[in-house]
């Protein structure tokens, strides 16, 4: 009989770190096992006595699929990142149905309440959207050791380079009298590796998940939509545009379109970008899931308009890439959307759920 107790012995038992990558999944079908076989195959997978839970095979190595998130599955493995990592990565790429959790340099930066950093890392590569004599075209910063953020905490007060401190991964170690201890690392496109306690990991999973899951939803409650209004025989309009607010300025809007709607990586949007004036307008289609979205470019704000049922994970994916290749300080106007952006209140909120001693 296979459960989760066997997942987490087959787990335990296994020499190295335990890795687990989150995908944000589409999936029409409801039934979960069909769910699996339409993505790993019939002769790939056993199910387990929990109807959330597979055990797939391949080639590198076994790892489970917990569909328990529902839009967001974690996938467990003990193989290393560079054998796990090109499975899924060839799943993602040719799927409309699935994508990674595209994690926003706040999320990383304030991982855990109260957390001190061990490692941290940070990458930016804005040669598609900057000049080449921008000071931090290319910024790429590995830091070991106790409180590691305070460097780039001290760098992003230097006007020239705010812009390029961007959270890429993160590394931390906890300890809970009750969930024991952890040394937990992640990166921004929601891959965990951890040595120590398998549940007080799972802990950790599901709250950058939570956090993640609020912060897409929030996009969602956005679409705009139009309703008859009885009143006045009309329609009513609900929704509203996502704005976002760049600390620099776009360099060469017609360049910096053609970058973003190519229908490549990371952005995965495509679209015929239009100027006018100072405002590049694109009817642009995600490549993750079919949706269009409308969106309009200024020298130094950019709004985006989706419709009822568009996944809010493309705008994260937009966000988190942006921050990553143009401008890491970039903000959204609305408070609400800027609060889930850097977990403003939530590590406190969460603190008192959890209660780790570091």
């Amino acid at each position: 009989m296979t459960t989760r107790a066997t997942m987490v012995e087959s787990l335990q038992d296994a020499s190295g770190p335990t890795r687990t990558v989150v995908l944000e999944a589409h999936c029409g079908e409801a039934n979960p096992e069909k769910r699996i076989r339409s993505i790993f195959g019939t002769e790939e997978y056993i199910p387990t006595e929990d109807a959330f839970l597979f055990r797939v095979f391949s080639d590198e190595g076994d790892f489970w699929v917990d569909q328990l998130g529902d839009r967001f599955w974690s996938v467990h493995s003990s193989m290393p990142m560079r054998k796990l990592n090109p499975i899924l990565h060839e799943k993602i790429e040719r799927r409309r149905d699935l994508d990674w959790m595209w994690l926003p340099s706040g999320h990383l930066e304030n991982v855990w309440p109260n957390a001190v950093s061990n490692r941290v890392r940070t990458k930016f590569h804005g040669r598609d959207f900057l000049t080449e004599d921008d000071p931090a075209q290319d910024l790429t910063i590995n830091l070991a050791g106790r409180d590691a953020e305070r460097l780039l905490r001290h760098i992003s007060n230097d006007a020239e380079y705010r812009s390029a401190v961007s959270f890429d991964s993160v590394q931390v170690s906890l300890s809970d009298p009750a969930l024991g201890r952890i040394n937990e690392g992640i990166d921004r496109m929601g891959r965990f590796a951890v040595s120590g306690d398998l549940e007080y990991h799972f802990q950790f999973v599901d709250t950058v998940i939570r956090r993640y899951s609020r912060l897409v939803k929030l996009f969602e409650t956005r679409a705009i939509d139009w309703s008859p209004a009885a009143a006045t025989g009309g329609v009513a309009l609900t929704g509203s545009p996502i704005a976002i607010r760049f600390s620099r300025q776009i360099p060469d809007l017609e360049s910096f379109a053609s970058s973003l709607f190519a229908s490549r990586q990371p952005f995965r949007l495509w679209g015929v970008p239009e100027l006018s004036g100072e405002v590049i307008s694109v009817e642009a289609v995600d490549l993750h899931v079919g949706h269009s979205l409308r969106m309009e470019i200024g020298r130094q704000w950019m709004r985006i308009y989706i419709g009822v049922g568009t996944c809010g994970n493309t705008i994260a994916r937009l966000v988190s890439n942006l921050q990553h290749r143009f401008d890491s300080q970039l903000e959204f106007i609305d408070p609400e959307l800027q609060s889930a952006l850097e977990l403003d209140g939530e590590a406190s909120t969460h603190a008192n759920t959890l209660s780790p001693s570091l």
